[in-house]
């Protein structure tokens, strides 16, 4: 997983949202772990950092919507949760 992380900061373009889908799909599978962020660095080695500016990437691209609270702040945990729960809407916001 570290090296996809590596290759998604170093690629471009089409291939860097692709390689950032590989990565969602795989986060997604972690989504119900408790703590979230404590069970990623720790199995996957990635940083809480590196998976906010994948998804924020994401979200500016278009691909992804991540879910907001009513007062504006980002649900990344509830959004990858929502993205296992319903594949088609996976395959669509990823489509």
């Amino acid at each position: 997983m570290k090296k996809l992380v590596k290759l998604f900061k170093m690629t471009r373009g089409e291939e860097k949202i692709k390689v950032g889908r590989k990565i969602l799909r795989e986060l997604a599978k972690f989504s119900y772990e408790e703590p979230f962020w404590k069970a990623v660095t720790e199995k996957l080695g990635i940083s809480e950092r590196d998976v906010k500016d994948i998804m924020l990437f994401l979200e500016d691209a278009g691909v992804l919507r991540i879910r907001k609270s009513r007062d504006g702040r980002r649900l990344y945990v509830l959004t990858l949760r929502e993205l296992r729960e319903h594949p088609v809407t996976l395959d669509k916001w990823l489509g």
